[in-house]
């Protein structure tokens, strides 16, 4: 029995030299500006003008580093949501604004950590970063109801919501954000758990989206190169249909 199908080790070889390759020539360009990231720009805006703190919940994003095809589906996320956070955090530093997070998972809460405080120095203000705003939580239902006490609490202004959630959790989240009047900025990994979100939010933000809003705040080639090679790849596989198609109506197939 062969250990290694060539068709499957055909395709990881040709993924990488396009990302290789696409990175390269990627070097120095520019997206277009993300609309979720203006969104969430804004929400510490609005969070501001209330004198309220931000609520930045990546749900179970980063919750989980393993390696079957879900929880790199997830993974995939990661980086997006860690420049966002730091986006915003630049914004709330330099409007002296209050930023909260927090995650099930303590890798994610240092890497969060980290970005965060980056992001309040580059506002010019790292004194204004407060360590205690990023808050680890032992499990998920430790999350919601601590979110949730929060929110009431302080009358959280507004929340940038992206990630994984469930619908069971982000409806009582949005419960909460909606009985303060707290604008919400939401998007969710699966399609599925967009339904209740689309109902809830201010603004909604696809998954599709959510990859490209780390390739669009880092200069980093490399996410952009992902993007650029699933665009090759859709395309190639459009081609392979339609070309399967003609000769199919020709009676070659």
């Amino acid at each position: 029995m062969a250990l290694v199908r060539t068709d499957i080790l055909l395709v990881m070889v040709s993924s990488i030299v396009l990302l290789l390759v696409s990175s390269q020539f990627l070097k120095g360009v520019k997206l277009r500006m993300i609309p979720t990231v203006e969104a969430s720009i804004e929400a510490v805006r609005v969070a501001t003008e209330k004198g309220a703190p931000v609520l930045f919940d990546t749900g179970w994003t980063g919750t989980r580093f393993s390696g079957n095809a879900v929880n790199l589906t997830t993974l995939s996320f990661v980086p997006a949501t860690l420049e966002l956070a730091k986006a915003m955090a630049q914004e709330a530093g330099r409007l002296d604004t209050k930023m909260v997070t927090g995650t099930r998972n303590p890798v994610y809460a240092l890497m969060s950590r980290d970005f965060i405080e980056t992001g309040y120095a580059l506002s010019g203000h790292p004194d204004r970063f407060d360590p205690d705003n990023i808050i680890f939580y032992p499990n998920n239902t430790a999350l919601i109801a601590s979110e949730v006490e929060m929110i009431h609490r302080d009358k959280v202004g507004a929340a940038v919501m992206i990630g994984g959630h469930s619908q069971s959790s982000n409806i009582v989240i949005y419960e909460a954000l909606a009985s303060v009047g707290a604008m919400l900025v939401a998007g969710e990994i699966w399609p599925n758990d967009n339904s209740m979100a689309a109902l809830c939010a201010d603004y909604l933000s696809f998954a599709e989206e959510n990859i490209a809003i780390g390739a669009y705040l880092t200069d980093d080639p490399v996410p952009k190169a992902i993007l650029a090679g699933e665009d090759i790849i859709k395309g190639f596989l459009i081609a392979v249909v339609l070309f399967g198609g003609l000769l199919w109506g020709l009676g070659v197939l």
